[in-house]
């Protein structure tokens, strides 16, 4: 908890987090941002007070978004495998068929931060760093497949112009035809979703998110 009341105190703990979730001072800065501009949206709108409540919510998951980086798994989907490990295509060739897709679409996942803001994240830099951590945790992929991923989720006036899903989250991979992930750090394949979700993000998502 941010429990400290001096400023050195503050820095050193702020300096701890990056020290525990191995971030670089430049990611840290990034999420250390995201949560000061969802607190002030949150709680200290100038205007509103808590802005969301008065539906200013694209902005404050949008910033979350934006504030997040790319934390490679090693993990890779079996036709990026065999584009990247394909000796007859030189490296400019490779980096135009596959790219880099995180596991959990981050805006989609600030809408749950910000609905257990107060039960979870208030208050709790370490909590939140561990989450901003989580959505910027990224798979490669092909380029179609990044562009396949994206159609499972929907933002349009028909959903009220609210982030909605058309599978589970556990299940995206699974729906666009992959069964598996290979792991370079253990060099094999493994099998279903990569990332454990709380039960108050699947709760969350049955809830408000899918369609």
């Amino acid at each position: 908890m941010l429990k400290y009341t001096s400023r050195e105190d503050k820095i050193k703990y702020y300096y701890s987090l990056l020290k525990k979730y191995r971030l670089s001072l430049a990611v840290g800065e990034k999420f250390l941002a995201a949560y000061r501009h969802t607190v002030a949206d949150l709680e200290s709108c100038p205007i509103f007070g808590n802005a969301i409540a008065y539906g200013h919510l694209r902005p404050t998951t949008r910033d979350m978004y934006e504030n997040t980086t790319i934390i490679k798994s090693g993990l890779i989907t079996p036709k990026a495998k065999e584009i990247l490990y394909n000796k007859m295509l030189d490296k400019d060739e490779i980096i135009k068929l596959i790219t880099d897709d995180h596991v959990l679409s981050p805006q989609t996942y600030a809408n749950f931060i910000i609905k257990y803001w107060y039960e979870i994240f208030h208050g709790n830099l370490d909590m939140f760093f561990k989450h901003m951590k989580l959505i910027s945790t990224t798979i490669v992929c092909t380029k179609e497949e990044n562009t396949l991923f994206s159609k499972f989720t929907v933002n349009n006036k028909a959903t009220g112009n609210r982030i909605r899903l058309r599978v589970k989250t556990e299940n995206r991979y699974k729906e666009a035809g992959i069964d598996k992930l290979f792991s370079k750090k253990e060099g094999k394949y493994i099998f279903g979703f990569p990332i454990d979700l709380s039960n108050d993000f699947l709760t969350f998502e049955k809830d408000y998110l899918l369609l």
